[in-house]
């Protein structure tokens, strides 16, 4: 049957997901298969913030790797403006690269060790062709560690002298300095102490107004997710289990696996 035009900005229609665990002796066969994912769905709208929550396995990571064209699907479609991006060219990818960015959870794990922050967070105009004048870099390098709240002298250290609250503000300036209409977090607070966690929730939501840009955001804490999320997805074992507002899934939930979530972040 045929894919219906995706009216959505970003969207993924039946997405599967096998890994290769196992191969055939010479041939190179699979000989046992892990599925990821199994038939999601998933949607996301200009300004919208989606969560997708989960406990470790879930698939979650995955469905957001796929959905920002970091792996491809097994079976199954991801349309950027109704476009699959299998069938973009050279240049509809690039703007697809510059439009759909990620925050990753190990800010210093996804950074050069050797590069200077103005040039980590430089790169992407560079990758994507966006800019190559060294000053008009450098002043907006600057206005992006203004706006995440950093000062400009940190530009000519290393990562390695930052925290991990700073790290992750250099991550955020960096997915933000091209631009993007959606940014993909993965479990982008994870790692942070809880107050450091509270004050990049609360930047990033800053950013999304003054941007009006989408997040995907995935975590395995359905609390954070309720804080940040319109929308809340929730997945177990490769699947969605239960999807509603954020409201409705965290204060009515209907699915056992959503009830054990929500009660574990209460005790948490």
């Amino acid at each position: 049957m045929a894919v219906q035009p995706c009216r959505h900005l970003l969207c993924g229609h039946d997405i599967s997901k096998a890994f290769v665990v196992e191969r055939w002796p010479i041939i190179g066969k699979p000989r046992k298969q892990f599925t990821a994912l199994e038939k999601v769905s998933f949607h996301i709208d200009e300004g919208e913030t989606v969560g997708i929550v989960g406990e470790s396995g879930s698939g979650k990571s995955t469905l957001g790797e796929i959905l920002g064209g970091l792996r491809t699907c097994t079976e199954g479609s991801v349309h950027y403006k109704a476009v699959n991006i299998r069938d973009m060219n050279r240049n509809q990818f690039r703007v697809f690269r510059r439009n759909v960015q990620f925050i990753f959870q190990d800010p210093k794990g996804s950074m050069h060790p050797y590069f200077r922050i103005r040039d980590i967070i430089g790169e992407p105009l560079k990758t994507l062709k966006l800019c190559s004048d060294r000053e008009e870099i450098s002043s907006l390098v600057e206005e992006m560690l203004a706006q995440v709240g950093l000062d400009k002298d940190i530009a000519d250290k290393y990562p390695g002298q930052l925290s991990g609250g700073q790290c992750q503000r250099v991550a955020i300036a960096r997915a933000l300095i091209v631009n993007p209409q959606i940014i993909i977090c993965d479990e982008a607070v994870s790692a942070l102490d809880v107050s450091v966690q509270a004050q990049i929730l609360n930047l990033l939501k800053d950013l999304q107004r003054k941007h009006r840009m989408a997040y995907i955001f995935i975590s395995h804490d359905i609390g954070v997710v309720n804080y940040m999320a319109d929308r809340i997805v929730v997945m177990n074992r490769g699947s969605i289990v239960e999807t509603g507002t954020a409201e409705q899934v965290f204060i009515t939930p209907t699915h056992p696996y959503t009830k054990k979530l929500v009660a574990s972040s209460f005790v948490n």
